[in-house]
């Protein structure tokens, strides 16, 4: 006992800390995030709707990367959109959203050893490129300040960049490619849940693939420029929309239970507040009406009306939240066993309590 108990407190804890760190990159995001466009609001007097839209949608990375390093502390993945909020310069965001996030998703892994040497290759390109960047004289006059430039450019080696930077974005095209290759190589292996999962995943990497295609396009071919950004933005926002789907409609990672039972009480607490508004008002005018004063004995009314409608409010929101979350179960590749599999980890991990455990369990072998 004493042994089985020292083995699961760390890996409770390891989650905790996980969870503390993912959160906490939501939490600092938003404020940088907010801090930035009233900055530039105050002392430009303006923040397009772009750049906000950049934000919230880089903002959806941190969320679904919180919660997946909630629930699988060591997944890959997750720790990759929690860390594409951090990133202070556009090379390594390239990486993660061109590069690494195709090329180990689902699970973190490349879809077969033979991919190696080409990924560490690829991986070689765009630690370069991020170098060069670091120390490339550059300013940021195509966001509209032309007077901040790099502190560390080498301006002497100005041309040298110049020549550099050409190769290098066709160097990073090629290894937005290369992802792109191999995200088709595991959708062409797989079946069912994870078919499904790959299939919404590929569709935002093909928005990421058009927008590199359209950002160079629209150096030869200036009428390109005024739709670069916004196709940029709606293709970034494209990446953690899929993996939102993923998540919540394809079972990706088992954490739409936990998702699932977040918006339940949501709505709960919601609903559940309401009722006890309205209930206090009604018991205080009828004390009113009967006594001519208030009680204290309105509000005891209304905790024995909460208590008796509690659960067939739940019941009521949890079916309506899993009818439109999750409106038909798919099959897939996955059997009654697999799903009875699923269930029993997420009880023992303290996800799903013994009464939905019994209750869910029941739902899969139909009884």
């Amino acid at each position: 006992m004493a042994a089985a108990a020292a083995g699961v407190l760390p890996r409770s804890e390891h989650r905790s800390r996980a969870a503390v760190l993912g959160w906490a990159s939501v939490a600092i995001y938003s404020t940088l995030a907010a801090a930035s466009i009233a900055l530039e609001t105050a002392h430009v007097g303006r923040s397009s709707f772009i750049e906000i839209w950049l934000s919230l949608a880089v903002l959806a990375y941190a969320v679904i990367g919180a919660l997946i390093v909630s629930n699988q502390p060591r997944h890959l993945i997750g720790w990759m959109l929690c860390g594409a909020v951090g990133l202070w310069t556009q090379i390594p965001a390239i990486a993660v959203l061109g590069l690494f996030l195709p090329l180990l998703f689902p699970d973190g892994h490349l879809p077969s050893r033979r991919w190696r040497p080409a990924a560490v290759g690829a991986a070689a390109i765009v630690g370069l490129a991020a170098v060069a960047a670091m120390v490339a004289p550059a300013t940021y006059a195509s966001a509209g300040y032309p007077s901040i430039r790099n502190p560390f450019g080498l301006e002497a080696y100005a041309d040298v960049f110049g020549a550099a930077d050409a190769v290098l974005e066709l160097l990073l095209l090629a290894v937005v490619v290369f992802s792109g290759a191999a995200l088709l190589a595991r959708l062409r292996t797989a079946d069912g849940v994870r078919r499904e999962q790959l299939k919404w995943f590929a569709y935002a990497a093909a928005l990421i693939l058009i927008s590199f295609l359209v950002s160079d396009l629209a150096k030869v071919i200036p009428a390109l420029s005024t739709v670069n950004d916004p196709f940029a933005v709606f293709a970034v926002t494209a990446l953690p929309v899929a993996v939102g789907i993923a998540i919540l409609r394809h079972r990706l990672y088992d954490i739409d239970l936990i998702i699932n039972k977040t918006i339940v009480y949501i709505l709960l607490t919601a609903v559940l507040g309401g009722v006890y508004t309205g209930a206090v008002a009604f018991f205080q005018r009828l004390f009113v009406a009967t006594t001519g004063q208030s009680s204290d004995i309105a509000i005891v009314a209304t905790l024995f009306v909460l208590a008796t409608v509690f659960t067939p409010i739940k019941n009521t929101l949890q079916e309506n939240v899993d009818r439109r979350v999750r409106p038909k179960r798919d099959h897939g590749g996955r059997s009654a066993i697999d799903d009875l599999v699923s269930l029993a980890e997420l009880h023992a991990r303290g996800v799903l309590t013994d009464e939905e455990f019994a209750a869910k369990k029941k739902r899969v072998l139909g009884i």
